[in-house]
């Protein structure tokens, strides 16, 4: 097969693969893209594929991409990914699209009894019978022209979506847990989910902090907040602006003049004369905290008690688990559930079909006579 055929970089090519898919009952989808020199990430390659053909579509190509936006956020054909999160990124970053109704094999695969975060690979081998070539795995993909051995890995990557979705599909239908996942697709596009993944680098860094008092952790948190609106503005990675140890170093010191500031360890000498003012400024400004540090400060350790409690629900958890062939991690995570031990309840473990599945389980283990209370 010769994949130049499968390769998309004009127009009239685009438009004629776009009619084809939209008629199509489901759609493949991955990207390649690369994210080393900049804070949002660089699409290099876009791959669909259909029941009846796969293709590569080239992002650096001059192209009117008002097709492929409408086919992605268009309900049907249902668009398939595996381990959507960082696909969904990529989406949004460069066409400004969400998929309009999506199925994610890596999640169908956890209701299904394959485990927690099943690599694609595995997928293919168990449910294909196919080994998939990992020759390809470090290829530099916005490099031109790619070679004919690395657009069929990428088109391998959308080939095998189809199979995998109706295996998967009828476990799900057998176990009745369609509607899981589902709610649990959509909960990764939503605007909560959208903002819990831009706030991560920031409570990251609060986690390294917790040791730390609580002004040493205000300038911390100001600091993470200043690097990633930087980050963000100049589009270049957060660590080549100032790495996360010295972002903690710098919270820790808290110099108070340039000398000060010169004598932090690990802050370049470029970065202390382009940025210095700006570093001395937000540690200035932030060394009285706030009610957004409150907010983001960590708990107090649990009391015994309240510890033993988290380690009963999670070790419950499990075993339910166990019985039901579902990933622990695919219910909760371990701080969600000492959060409800410490007795939190706006917990996505009480929402949604977890609450019916094991929620009100767990509800009636830390507090019986309100177990059945929103």
């Amino acid at each position: 097969m010769n994949t130049r055929t499968l390769w998309i970089d004009h127009q009239e090519a685009l438009d004629a693969w776009v009619i084809h898919a939209k008629s199509a009952s489901w759609l493949g989808v991955d990207t390649e893209f690369e994210r080393v020199r900049t804070f949002f990430p660089r699409l290099c390659l876009l791959q669909m594929a259909t029941s009846e053909q796969a293709v590569c579509i080239d992002p650096l190509a001059e192209l009117d991409w008002d097709g492929v936006r409408a086919l992605i956020s268009e309900p049907q054909p249902v668009k398939i990914f595996h381990a959507a999160r960082q696909d969904l990124e990529v989406l949004q970053q460069h066409f400004s699209v969400v998929p309009g109704a999506f199925f994610d094999t890596q999640i169908a695969a956890a209701f299904c009894g394959y485990g927690e975060q099943v690599g694609y690979a595995r997928m293919v081998k168990e449910i294909c019978d196919v080994s998939l070539s990992k020759a390809f795995t470090r290829t530099p993909w916005c490099r031109r022209p790619l070679s004919e051995a690395e657009v069929q890995y990428a088109l391998d990557d959308v080939h095998y979506l189809g199979t995998l979705y109706h295996t998967l599909l009828a476990g799900l239908q057998d176990r009745g847990r369609e509607a899981w996942l589902t709610e649990d697709c959509e909960a990764l596009i939503c605007e909560e989910s959208l903002c819990k993944a831009e706030h991560a680098p920031i409570e990251k860094v609060m986690r390294a902090c917790a040791g730390m008092d609580r002004v040493s952790q205000s300038v911390a948190l100001s600091l993470a907040r200043w690097r990633e609106d930087l980050a963000r503005g100049v589009d270049r990675p957060r660590e080549w602006l100032i790495s996360t140890d010295t972002l903690i170093e710098l919270a820790q010191a808290r110099p108070q003049n340039t000398q000060a500031l010169s004598a932090v360890m690990g802050l370049e000498k470029g970065t202390l004369k382009r940025r210095g003012e700006e570093i001395l400024d937000v540690i200035r400004e932030s060394e009285t905290p706030d009610s957004d540090f409150v907010a983001m400060s960590r708990p107090t350790r649990p009391d015994p008690a309240e510890k033993a409690l988290g380690n009963a629900l999670w070790k419950y958890l499990g075993e339910v688990c166990e019985r039901e062939g579902v990933p622990p991690s695919a219910i909760a995570p371990r701080n969600e559930i000492r959060a409800l031990a410490a007795g939190k309840r706006n917990l996505r473990v009480l929402s949604g079909w977890r609450r019916s599945f094991i929620g009100e389980l767990l509800l009636e283990r830390v507090d019986p006579a309100g177990s059945s209370s929103p």
